[in-house]
């Protein structure tokens, strides 16, 4: 934490007590202390402060360190300093386009870095865009983030939003940012926009806590949505929901796992596996999808060398729960071509309606099957379907499809083909 005061120093303090000595008497009672230094302003920044390399120091004498008051071009490297504290201006912020060059806000326990506005209210300034940051020492650690979100961090599309957000770039080097140990609070908007970002791109998030936000606390791509786990918290926002968006939907040449966390996934659009993709959804998760969202493990063809698998692993006292956003219906799991065992073991799966846009289906199953996939169910509850729980589409469908303890509530029909 600051200290705001400091102790004058020993030859000061001496004439000090030879003048109260003087002054006084000896057994009048009043202990003297030593005076205070007088607190300074906080330095104001010019807009091309950020030009060349810079490192931020915590003054103790200053309560504020530094205030920005415009949309700031970060083109050297940045260092913060810990216990650090700046303040933005209305609509003020920073715009980090460092290239190779590297950004290290790194504060500590006992001295955090804070990132606030000149005024206490949500989405006050604008917050922070990584627009060019390619160093892998790229780093935010033990920092307080608060008060952002004014307005869009981008102007055009693709539209980036929220307290900090990181721009998706392909074909050039890829992007690189470690979050560990931040704070996220009282935006005007999103948390983190990550939803473009791609898999070659350097990032790391953990210990994070996002909480009172106007929006959700992190929009991200399915292709990057297992660099955020259970180690952070992202509840306590206007829109609880861990938010996979529509860009980069695609799990390919990756092995990876969606955590259960303190608030539901929401997919907004179609989530594909394929080509050596392979997900892990872990015990306890919540999914919500919206009405033309599905998840399709599918490669199109039966190459070798082009597996995929999705497996849904809950627990009898944690299952993994799917289910519509809207409470009326989302599209299903559309199985084809998979010549890995999938699992689905211990789910409930709701409101499933059997339409996925890719193909033209409409009113299926909640189980699309094409291709005589390889699927392992067991322990799974279907409920509320309004066609059926398994659709299956060619020659034998169901045919490397094992079964064993389902339960069907209000479903239409158990098995379907046209």
């Amino acid at each position: 934490m600051k200290s705001y005061y400091k102790t004058i120093s020993y030859s000061g303090l001496l004439i000090f007590c030879l003048v109260l000595i003087m002054s006084c008497s000896k057994d009048d009672g009043v202990e003297s202390k030593p005076p205070m230094e007088e607190l300074l302003p906080p330095i104001a920044l010019d807009c091309d402060y950020f030009t060349e390399d810079r490192v931020m120091q915590n003054d103790t004498l200053r309560p504020v360190d530094y205030t920005i008051g415009c949309w700031a071009n970060v083109q050297g490297s940045l260092k913060i300093e810990p216990g650090v504290v700046i303040e933005f201006e209305n609509h003020a912020g920073l715009y980090v386009n460092l290239g190779n060059k590297a950004l290290e806000i790194k504060g500590t326990e006992e001295e955090p870095i804070v990132l606030s506005g000149t005024s206490k209210q949500k989405g006050y300034w604008r917050g922070i865009f990584f627009a060019e940051a390619h160093n892998p020492n790229n780093l935010i650690e033990h920092t307080k983030i608060e008060y952002a979100g004014s307005q869009d961090l981008t102007s055009s599309s693709p539209v980036y939003e929220g307290t900090l957000a990181l721009r998706g770039v392909s074909g050039t080097t890829p992007q690189a940012l470690s979050l560990n140990h931040v704070e996220i609070s009282n935006g005007g908007s999103v948390g983190l926009d990550f939803h473009r970002i791609e898999k070659n791109a350097t990032v790391s998030a953990s210990n994070l806590t996002i909480s009172g936000n106007e929006g959700v606390p992190v929009k991200i791509s399915a292709e990057m949505a297992h660099v955020f786990d259970n180690t952070s918290s992202y509840s306590g926002n206007a829109l609880d929901f861990f938010n996979i968006t529509t860009s980069h939907y695609e799990i390919v040449e990756q092995t990876v796992s969606w955590q259960k966390l303190d608030v539901p996934y929401l997919v907004d659009g179609r989530v594909h596996i394929k080509h050596n993709g392979h997900l892990t959804i872990e015990a306890g998760a919540e999914i919500q999808f919206k009405p033309e969202a599905y998840l399709q493990p599918y490669d199109g063809s039966t190459d070798a060398g082009n597996e995929l698998s999705l497996k849904i692993q809950g627990t009898a006292d944690e299952p993994v729960l799917l289910k519509a956003h809207d409470g009326v219906s989302w599209g299903g799991l559309l199985f084809g071509f998979t010549q890995e065992a999938n699992v689905i073991s211990y789910a409930i799966i709701e409101n499933a309606k059997g339409d996925f846009p890719i193909g033209n289906h409409e009113n299926t199953g909640a189980i699309y099957m094409h291709a005589r996939p390889m699927l392992t169910m067991e322990n799974t509850i279907f409920r509320n379907l309004q066609n059926c729980a398994f659709y299956g589409y060619g020659t034998d469908p169901f045919e490397n499809l094992t079964v064993s303890n389902l339960i069907f509530d209000n479903v239409g029909s158990e098995y379907c083909a046209p």
